[in-house]
């Protein structure tokens, strides 16, 4: 056998094996629909939310520390390419709601 038949078999063989792993694995990642994204960002939202205010006493502090996190949730929000401006209001909105 000369050499370029041999390469020509190795070559084979290692592409055979990188395409066998490759093809072989299963883990196909499922893509979030929107409102499933929407749902898990205002659990998460409401539940940071809640846990900033349980630490918290007076009403003049809640509502300070709320206010704040309303900021903050707001402009995390509209860096987030998922939603639009419309969305991010209703979002706070149902937050505002539950507090």
């Amino acid at each position: 056998m000369d050499s370029e038949t041999i390469y020509g078999a190795v070559g084979i063989v290692i592409f055979a094996t990188i395409a066998y792993f490759t093809l072989r694995k299963n883990d196909i990642t499922e893509a979030q629909t929107k409102e499933a994204k929407r749902f898990q960002i205002l659990n998460e939202f409401k539940g940071e939310l809640r846990r900033e205010l349980e630490m918290l006493d007076s009403k003049e502090a809640k509502a300070t520390r709320k206010v704040e996190l309303l900021k903050k949730f707001s402009d995390e929000l509209s860096q987030n390419i998922f939603f639009d401006e419309i969305e991010i209001k209703e979002i706070i909105l149902d937050i505002i709601e539950e507090y």
